[in-house]
C-alpha cells in the first residue's frame, strides 16, 4: 500500500478526512491508540500456516531494518479511538504473539504488557484498559491481556468456542517457536517488534469514507473475501441504523456463517448471486450484489431484508447440499442423499446448485429427485462436450428464469434435454481413463448397481486398470492380447475398476487371476461393478468391449 498511484487514487477520493503514516507497533499500541473489532468483522480466523508464517518471518528477518506488516485501515470513533476495518486478523496474531513473548521473558516485562493494557493512573484520572477490543473478550482477557495467560491451563475442549480455540492454537504455535529461543534472544525479538516491525494505518473519521478505503485495499490484491465486504455494507449503521439490531444481525450473520462453514458459505453467494441476476458475471461478487441485486426492484435489499433472506437460504442450502436430508420424509431420501454426495464431491463447477435452490425455494420436494436427475445429466452433457462457461451460465439461466415463470416443477423438468447421447459416446472413449469425468461416471455406475435402501457415501481411492497399462513381455496378458488390442482396449471403461485402497504398483502388472485374488478384490469389496470384474474367470478383449457397453447404457440410467 506503499504505491504513490494507490495512495493518489484513495487522495482523490473525496473523502471529508483521511490521516495516513507509517509507525511502528511501539506506536501503535501506544496512547493515541484504541482499537475496536466492529460486528461486521469475522472472528479472529488465522489458521495454522498464517499464524507459522509471522513468527517464523519475525524470527528470521534482518534486526538493522523495517519489517512491513501491511495496511490498516481504520474508523476513528472519537479521539483515540479506532473501529478496525481491515486489520483486524493481523492486530490479533500481533497482539497474541507479544503475549507469549512477555510470558517466556518472564519477569513480567511491563513494557511488553503496557502494549497490551492500558495500566490504571489513578492520580492521573487514567483507568486501565485493553488496547485491542475484541467480541470474545474474556477469553481474549484471559489469554492475551493477563500475566502468564499464553501458560495458563485451558478449559475442557468440549466447552471451548471457536475462537478460544483459534487463540489457544495461535499460543501453542508461538510458544513451541518462543521456546526454541534464548533469554537473550527472546529480549531481542521483543525489542524488534516493538521498534522496526512497522505498519501504514489509513483511518477516516465516518463508516462510509473508512469502508470506501476498505474496498480500494481490497481491490488491490489484498487477501479478503468479497463477502466480508457484503456483511460491512449490510451491518453498516446506513444500512441497520439501530445499534443493537446491528448487533443482533451481526451474530446472525457470524451464526450462519459457523453453522455451514466458511466454504459453504461462500458457495452460497454465488448461487444467490446467479439466482438474483440470472445472466453470467459482468464482475466480481460485491459488484454483481451492488450494482445487479441490491438496486433492482423485487430483490433483496441492504441490511436485515437480506440478512433475513440469507438465512433462509443457508437454511435450505444446508439440508440440500451439507446434510442432503432435504428428501428425508420421501421414498427418494436414499437416492437423493447418495446421488448428491457424489455430484458434490467430483463437480468441478457448481452453477447447478442455484437450480437445485431456487427449485426448492418453489416447489420444496414436489418433483425435486426427478428435476436433479435432469439436472444431473444436463451437467454431464455440458462436462463430457467441455462446454465453455458463458454457453453453460446459458443454460442455468434458462432453467431459473423456467422455475420463476412455471407453476408446476415437473414442466421444469420436462423442458430440460440433456444430450445423453453425447455422454453415452463419451463413455466409448478409446481414452476414457484420461478424461476428467472418468472417476464421476465410473462412480455413478456404481450407485445405478446398488440396491439402495440407505443412503451410502461412494469415495474411491483411485481407477485401476485391469488390463496393465505396460504388461511384461512374458505374460498371459501379451498371450490373451494383441498389441493392437492392447492400445485399442486398455483406457476403455470397460477396463477399469475403482479402488477403495491405495495402488500397489508391484502387483499392477501380474496375470489376471494372481492380480484378481491377491490385489483387486481386497480393494474394491464396495464397488458392485468393479465386484463383477473381479468375478469374471478370464479376462478378455470380449469382457472389456461387453463391459464397456453395459457401462455407456448406466451412465444415462435413472438411479
Amino acid at each position: 500500500m506503499n504505491d504513490p498511484e494507490e495512495f493518489s487514487q484513495i487522495r482523490g477520493a473525496q473523502m471529508a478526512t483521511l490521516q495516513n503514516d507509517t509507525i511502528n507497533i511501539g506506536r501503535l499500541f501506544g496512547p493515541d491508540f484504541f482499537f475496536s473489532i466492529p460486528n461486521y468483522q469475522r472472528p479472529f480466523s488465522w489458521d495454522k500456516d498464517n499464524l507459522s508464517d509471522l513468527i517464523d518471518d519475525l524470527i528470521a528477518a534482518k534486526r538493522d531494518s523495517d519489517y512491513f506488516l501491511g495496511t490498516l485501515v481504520l474508523h476513528q470513533t472519537s479521539e483515540n479511538n479506532f473501529d478496525v476495518v481491515d486489520g483486524q486478523q493481523r492486530l490479533t496474531a500481533l497482539s497474541i504473539l507479544l503475549a507469549c513473548l512477555r510470558d517466556h521473558i518472564g519477569g513480567n516485562p511491563v513494557e511488553i504488557q503496557e502494549l497490551l493494557m492500558q495500566p490504571e493512573r489513578t492520580f492521573a484520572g487514567i483507568p486501565a484498559r485493553v488496547r485491542l477490543s475484541v467480541r470474545d473478550s474474556a477469553p481474549y482477557h484471559r489469554i492475551v491481556c493477563t500475566h502468564n495467560g499464553t501458560r495458563a491451563a485451558s478449559p475442557a475442549p468440549s466447552i471451548l468456542g471457536s475462537t478460544e480455540r483459534r487463540y489457544l492454537e495461535a499460543t501453542g504455535i508461538f510458544s513451541e517457536k518462543l521456546a526454541e529461543l534464548s533469554v537473550g534472544e527472546l529480549q531481542g525479538l521483543a525489542e524488534f517488534i516493538i521498534r522496526r516491525v512497522v505498519v501504514i494505518y489509513l483511518a477516516a473519521n465516518t463508516f462510509d469514507d473508512a469502508f470506501r478505503l476498505f474496498t480500494v485495499v481490497n481491490d488491490r490484491g489484498k487477501q479478503l473475501r468479497r463477502i466480508d465486504i457484503l456483511k460491512a455494507a449490510n451491518l453498516s449503521p446506513s444500512a441497520i441504523s439501530d445499534p443493537s439490531v446491528r448487533d443482533e444481525y451481526a451474530r446472525k450473520w457470524e451464526d450462519l456463517e459457523e453453522g455451514i462453514g466458511e466454504a459453504e458459505f461462500e458457495s452460497l453467494f454465488h448461487s444467490l448471486r446467479l439466482i438474483y441476476v440470472q445472466e453470467k458475471p459482468e464482475g466480481d461478487l460485491l459488484h454483481e450484489f451492488d450494482t445487479r441485486i441490491f438496486s433492482k426492484p423485487n430483490r433483496p435489499t441492504r441490511g436485515t431484508n437480506f440478512i433475513n433472506t440469507l438465512e433462509t437460504y443457508v437454511n435450505l442450502y444446508e439440508s440440500l447440499f451439507v446434510t442432503r436430508d432435504f428428501m428425508i420424509d420421501t421414498d427418494y431420501h436414499a437416492k437423493y442423499k447418495t446421488l448428491t454426495y457424489s455430484m458434490i464431491s467430483e463437480y468441478r463447477a457448481n452453477e447447478w446448485r442455484a437450480c437445485i435452490l431456487l427449485y426448492a425455494m418453489k416447489y420444496k420436494q414436489a418433483g425435486m429427485y426427478q428435476f436433479l436427475l435432469k439436472l444431473e445429466q444436463m451437467y454431464l452433457g455440458h462436462w463430457v462436450n467441455s462446454i465453455r462457461k458463458d454457453e453453460r451460465y446459458s443454460s442455468y439461466t434458462l432453467i431459473l428464469k423456467s422455475i420463476e415463470s412455471s407453476k408446476f416443477g415437473r414442466a421444469v423438468a420436462e423442458n430440460i434435454e440433456p444430450n445423453t447421447e453425447a455422454i453415452r459416446d463419451a463413455c466409448k472413449n478409446a481414452n476414457f481413463y484420461g478424461t476428467g469425468y472418468a472417476k464421476y461416471l465410473l462412480l455413478r455406475a456404481e450407485i445405478a448397481s446398488t440396491e439402495l435402501d440407505s443412503p451410502r457415501e461412494f469415495t474411491a481411492r483411485s481407477i485401476e486398470h485391469v488390463l496393465p497399462q505396460s504388461p511384461a513381455p512374458d505374460s498371459e496378458w501379451k498371450s490373451t492380447f494383441s498389441q493392437s488390442e492392447i492400445d485399442e482396449l486398455v483406457h476403455n471403461s470397460g477396463n477399469l475398476v475403482l479402488l477403495s485402497r491405495s495402488k500397489n504398483s508391484s502387483a499392477q502388472n501380474k496375470d489376471f487371476e494372481l492380480k484378481r485374488n491377491t490385489y483387486l478384490k481386497p480393494r474394491i469389496s464396495e464397488y458392485p461393478r468393479s465386484l463383477q470384474a473381479v468375478a469374471e474367470t478370464e479376462w478378455t478383449p470380449k469382457v472389456i468391449r461387453e463391459r464397456t457397453k453395459s457401462f455407456a447404457a448406466l451412465a444415462v440410467v435413472d438411479i
